[in-house]
């Protein structure tokens, strides 16, 4: 099965942590989504519930006639207390600046009110999976977020958390990957092809 994974376009806050902070797509973010989907053929989208990722993913099915599927598991993390502001003014702060050091180092830690990157991992994960088990997909494109798009790939390729940081998913980035499932059901994927935008 192709999985493509696709990150939202840009809003135009570069800098700040929106997680459940949804700001639409800037007109720049529309364009890459456009660019990123003018030749693709997929069966099915899949889109994160949040307005930046869905609208687009919405627009795109309306126009091919493709079937779409709103999954929440999709949801960019919830960065809670720190939701929506910029990462900068974060680590101004002494105590928060060394919470948000720990958060990007541990999977385990979580922003206050909010989820670990372990959380993130383990509901994509079962969003992944219900992917992979329907086999009449050929081809599945799916609209989300940065950090799920790095829970994804941790799941399917067996990459650490940790170790995710070091590629970077630009908003606009598209990933394609030929993923499945051995016969002992444990997915796996290779990356085909990475497309910034």
């Amino acid at each position: 099965m192709r999985i493509d994974l696709l990150r939202h376009g840009t809003t135009g806050r570069d800098g700040h942590l929106d997680g459940r902070t949804d700001p639409p797509l800037s007109e720049a973010g529309w364009d890459q989504f456009r660019r990123q989907t003018q030749s693709g053929e997929w069966s099915r989208v899949v889109s994160s519930p949040l307005v930046r990722a869905r609208a687009a993913a919405e627009d795109y099915a309306r126009r091919t006639g493709c079937a779409l599927h709103v999954d929440p598991d999709w949801s960019e993390l919830d960065f809670g207390q720190w939701d929506g502001r910029k990462r900068s003014d974060i680590m101004s702060a002494p105590e928060e600046a060394a919470l948000l050091e720990a958060f990007y180092a541990d999977p385990m830690v979580a922003a206050s009110d909010g989820e670990s990157w372990a959380d993130l991992q383990a509901r994509v994960s079962r969003a992944v999976d219900r992917i992979l088990v329907t086999p009449e997909l050929a081809s599945v494109l799916v609209v989300t977020h940065g950090g799920a798009i790095r829970a994804a790939l941790a799941h399917l390729l067996g990459w650490p958390l940790r170790q995710l940081w070091s590629l970077r998913i630009h908003p606009g980035t598209h990933l394609t990957l030929e993923a499945g499932q051995g016969a002992d059901g444990a997915p796996w994927a290779e990356i085909v092809e990475i497309i910034q935008p």
